[in-house]
C-alpha cells in the first residue's frame, strides 16, 4: 500500500521546501541553554559576593573598588540582549542576529567575566572557578558560532544566486 502523498513532506507553515537544509546548529542551540541557566546562577552570586566585598573588604586601589560594579553591570546588561541575538539569529537562521550575537560575545562579554574572574584584587573561589566556566562557554559559543555562522552566510548566498538565476530565466522567457 501507498503511504499518503503528504508523508514525511515538511509542514506547509514551516517557510521550508522539502529539500531546503536546515543549518541551525544543535551545538550552539545547547551551549546557549547552559550559559544562560549558568549566568542566572553566576549572576545572583556574584551580586552577592561583590556586596560582600564591598561592605567587608578594605581595597588597595580605589580603581579596583570603583571598576568592579561597572563592570558587573555592564555584564549583566549585555548578557540578556546576547541570549536574545544569539536564541533568534540560530533558530530562525537570521544572518544579523548572529553577527550581534558574535560581537557581543567578543567585546561586553568576554572583557568583562575576564575582569571579574581574573583581575578583580579580591577573588573568591567561586569567582575563578565559574568565571574560568563562564570563559570556556564563551569560547564555546565563540567557535561554534563563529561556525554556526559561516554555514548560515554559505546557505543564504546560495538562495541569493538561486534567485537571481531564476529572475534572469524569467526575464528571458518574457523577452522571447
Amino acid at each position: 500500500q501507498k503511504p499518503p502523498a503528504t508523508a514525511g513532506a515538511t509542514p506547509p507553515w514551516s517557510g521550508l521546501t522539502m529539500f531546503e537544509d536546515i543549518v541551525t546548529s544543535v551545538t550552539l542551540q545547547l551551549a546557549l541553554y547552559f550559559n544562560t541557566m549558568f549566568s542566572a546562577l553566576y549572576f545572583v552570586v556574584t551580586l552577592g559576593e561583590i556586596l560582600q566585598k564591598l561592605i567587608n573588604l578594605e581595597f588597595k586601589s580605589s580603581l579596583n573598588r570603583a571598576m568592579i560594579v561597572p563592570v558587573f553591570v555592564f555584564w549583566s546588561g549585555a548578557e540578556i540582549p546576547r541570549f536574545y541575538f544569539g536564541y533568534v539569529g540560530n533558530l530562525n537562521e537570521r544572518v544579523p542576529q548572529m553577527s550581534a550575537f558574535l560581537l557581543t560575545t567578543l567585546f561586553p562579554q568576554l572583557p568583562s567575566i575576564l575582569y571579574l574572574s581574573v583581575v578583580q584584587e579580591h577573588k573568591f573561589p567561586f569567582d575563578q572557578i565559574a568565571g574560568y566556566m563562564m570563559l570556556a562557554l564563551l569560547l564555546l559559543e565563540m567557535v561554534v558560532g563563529y561556525n554556526a555562522l559561516r554555514a548560515l552566510i554559505r546557505r543564504k548566498t546560495a538562495q541569493f544566486y538561486r534567485l537571481c538565476q531564476d529572475e534572469e530565466e524569467t526575464r528571458g522567457l518574457i523577452n522571447s
